[in-house]
């Protein structure tokens, strides 16, 4: 079966990408949210940087323990916990490429096999590594598109 190479290309594009966006958002621009109750651009990228590693580590748990129960967290406790607001954006966009970068290696060292693995999501069941993969490529581009709306 093999994985599609444009998925991995995704991944790593969709990291590059973001960095292009934010460096067209005018600092003015930053800690403006498109609409009631979403990130600003700098929350975003402190919420990529923060759940890029969660997400991995759903992957890495579920072929270290196949079945495994995952935890949750909630995204807007975090962002108040982590003070998103805050956070410095070339720091964070930093932070976020360089976790990414791990995932995609992690990501090409899997087999068909691998990408089969059962975990347990509290929320949405049983779900596959190839599911935690897919939602990265969902992620990246809902906040790509939130970026863009700030430009």
């Amino acid at each position: 079966m093999g994985m599609h190479p444009y998925l991995v290309l995704g991944l790593e594009k969709g990291a590059q990408a973001m960095g292009r966006v934010v460096a067209l958002i005018p600092d003015s621009s930053l800690d403006l949210s498109i609409a009631e109750g979403r990130f600003t651009p700098r929350e975003v990228i402190a919420h990529l940087a923060d759940w890029e590693p969660i997400l991995r580590h759903r992957i890495e748990a579920a072929l270290a323990q196949p079945g495994i129960l995952i935890a949750v967290y909630d995204e807007e406790q975090m962002a108040i916990d982590h003070a998103y607001q805050l956070s410095n954006v070339k720091e964070q966009l930093a932070l976020f490429i360089a976790e990414r970068t791990k995932t995609v290696e992690l990501v090409r060292s899997l087999n068909d096999a691998d990408r089969l693995v059962p975990y347990q999501h509290p929320e949405s069941g049983t779900m596959k590594v190839q599911d935690q993969i897919d939602m990265l490529l969902g992620h990246d581009l809902y906040h790509l598109e939130q970026l863009m709306a700030s430009l």
